[in-house]
């Protein structure tokens, strides 16, 4: 569970640095708030911030409820949950660093970070079922 929680932490300094990103964005290119367009590096460090946040609506809960309920099926729920999340947190890496610089090559970060959710997804609602079965 230690490993589980220390990739949790890290995304959410992920998240915290990309808001300061776009705080640095805001004031470089000198965008008042709360204007969210004005240059187009700031607004793409600003869509890396919001998208983000889009995906960790979905993600953090499902990253929280697939190791319970895995665990109490008897399987590695803590250990499978922090893998996925830091393929995650790789994914979104790459996705930021790929959107800032050029937003079409946005797609590896993006699908790196969107499986490791859909697997979460499906794997809790298996584990859904299977408890609802047994």
């Amino acid at each position: 569970m230690g490993f589980m929680t220390l990739v949790l932490v890290l995304i959410l300094v992920q998240y915290f640095s990309f808001g300061m990103k776009v705080g640095g964005a805001r004031q470089k290119y000198e965008i008042k708030a709360p204007a969210i367009t004005g240059h187009p590096e700031f607004e793409r460090y600003y869509r890396v911030h919001q998208n983000t946040l889009e995906n960790l609506i979905i993600f953090i809960p499902l990253y929280l409820v697939f190791p319970q309920m895995a665990e109490a099926q008897g399987w590695m729920g803590y250990e499978t949950v922090s893998v996925v999340g830091a393929f995650w947190l790789i994914g979104r890496f790459v996705y930021a660093k790929t959107y800032v610089k050029d937003p079409e090559s946005r797609g590896k970060g993006f699908i790196i970070s969107f499986l490791a959710t859909v697997a979460l997804l499906l794997g809790t609602l298996a584990l859904s079922v299977m408890s609802m079965m047994a």
